[in-house]
């Protein structure tokens, strides 16, 4: 029997018939509850600095809402096991108006470029800025599994990380995502995400629109891009930040609509350049009186595959590169694209195996060394989108509304920033304790997992120890205590 020929087009979702879900929100308002149950504070509240990063977002909702985030937050940081909304709700100690932290991500998804305003102002302020030249960012796509006819915005997207059993595709919801690079003394490069926009595709857009009228329109990852750095840009001139700002972006990217309106804003792009880009050289100088145009691109074609083959030019550089310093060769000059209707700096790297990969920098006078740790650095959103899907769920929440949705993704976004910001200046021992696991490398660095950890045991560990009556306050109970402690956190 002749096999199909596997087609290239996306294909379409298909779902079997299903009826609605027979729970109705109206039904249950007309049949008033005069037990109802309000829950005030979390079960286990937060400690330290969380606290204050918490009212700081919480300064931006509504007053009479506004302190459902804290509690949400505590169970987020204390559930277990599926992070759906559910556990986040039991983690927290929620009651009987549990429907109001629903209406509350509904809420936060329709807030989240101002929530995202505040969580810039909360990095501006945490992190070290002293001797900053630049700041480096970066923008990626990732996206999250889901199924159901019912959930808003899913679509069929391609899969970036097909497993041995995986497909080509996905079915869910895909994430363009911001993200503030900042260099750890110990740790290295750490992504610290500050806003996410749900991509929608044009077959799901007419959806959104019939329901939520003109706040949905259909904008392409490159749009999503650019009305996110022009976001950045404002927000940081509004604080008062006069640096310059360099974006790390995958080749995806490297295209003119995403390109040029970074130019316009003043920031300089570095990206991955496919090997067999359109390339010129540099135009010829004007002759003395020549009148008309000066031109833009040279006469003579440029091969990277060329240039990579040829034996003569390699330089030797040394640059960090995710945490440890290497040693590779190079080849740079200056080139005219049609990517940025100018001159671009173009950098070829071999590897130790030999093979090579092409990069350039919107910025001309770029030094080699900043552009190859720039390309090393954006590797940190990639272990950003890692971190939040694995530690924190994101895309196990089993929300419907497309506001919920985006509200979740961002949330677990935050609150990874924040734990990172809360542990920056804390040291290894602080962090990680590896003394009841005698096969693991005691000098590895912490994980994100182990400072989410360090802040979850804390906030069991404070109030239990406060209850705790002097009569039963012994060395040996103590100890107990701690190990139950642990085996919950």
């Amino acid at each position: 029997m002749a096999k199909r020929k596997k087609s290239s087009r996306c294909p379409q979702p298909r779902h079997k018939k299903s009826q609605k879900s027979g729970r109705d929100k109206r039904k249950r308002m007309e049949r008033r509850n005069r037990r109802r149950q309000r829950t005030t504070t979390a079960k286990f509240p937060l400690v330290g600095m969380m606290v204050g990063f918490v009212m700081c977002l919480q300064s931006i909702l509504d007053a009479r809402s506004a302190f459902r985030l804290g509690i949400m937050i505590s169970g987020m940081l204390l559930a277990d096991g599926r992070r759906t909304v559910s556990s986040w709700l039991i983690a927290a100690g929620v009651k009987d108006d549990w429907d109001r932290y629903y209406d509350l991500l509904q809420t936060i998804g329709r807030c989240v470029p101002k929530l995202a305003t505040a969580v810039l102002y909360l990095v501006i302020c945490a992190l070290p800025s002293s001797g900053t030249r630049r700041i480096t960012v970066a923008i990626d796509d990732s996206p999250t599994s889901r199924y159901g006819p019912h959930v808003e915005g899913a679509g069929v997207h391609h899969n970036p990380t097909p497993g041995p059993a995986d497909g080509e595709w996905l079915y869910g919801h895909n994430f363009v995502c911001l993200a503030w690079l900042q260099s750890h003394p110990l740790w290295g490069v750490i992504a610290f995400p500050l806003v996410s926009m749900m991509y929608v595709r044009k077959q799901g857009v007419e959806a959104l629109v019939a329901k939520y009228g003109p706040a949905w329109e259909f904008r392409t990852k490159l749009e999503l891009g650019v009305a996110m750095m022009t976001w950045f840009v404002e927000a940081i001139r509004q604080f008062g930040s006069k640096v310059k700002v360099w974006v790390a972006v995958d080749g995806a990217y490297a295209a003119k609509p995403f390109l040029a309106p970074l130019l316009e804003l003043g920031v300089v792009a570095v990206c991955r350049l496919r090997k067999d880009a359109c390339l010129f050289d540099l135009p010829a100088s004007p002759k003395p009186h020549q009148r008309g145009r000066r031109p833009i691109y040279g006469k003579n074609r440029l091969s990277l595959s060329r240039r990579a083959a040829s034996k003569k030019g390699w330089s030797s550089i040394t640059y960090r590169c995710r945490g440890v310093e290497v040693t590779r060769q190079y080849k740079t000059f200056l080139a005219t694209s049609r990517l940025v209707s100018g001159v671009i700096r173009v950098v070829i790297v071999r590897f130790e195996d030999q093979s090579w990969a092409p990069y350039f920098c919107t910025d001309a006078s770029a030094d080699v060394r900043e552009i190859l740790e720039t390309v090393a650095a954006r590797w940190a959103i990639e272990e950003q989108f890692h971190d939040v899907k694995e530690v924190w769920g994101a895309g196990q929440q089993q929300v419907r509304n497309v506001w919920s949705n985006l509200a979740c993704w961002n949330l677990n976004g935050w609150l990874y920033n924040l734990v990172e910001l809360c542990c920056w200046e804390r040291s290894h021992e602080e962090l990680v304790d590896r003394s009841d696991r005698s096969w693991d490398n005691e000098e590895r660095r912490p994980s994100h997992f182990d400072r989410r950890r360090t802040i979850a045991r804390e906030m069991l560990r404070n109030p239990i120890l406060a209850a705790l009556p002097s009569t039963l306050n012994r060395p040996d109970f103590r100890i107990l205590l701690e190990h139950v402690i642990a085996l919950a956190a």
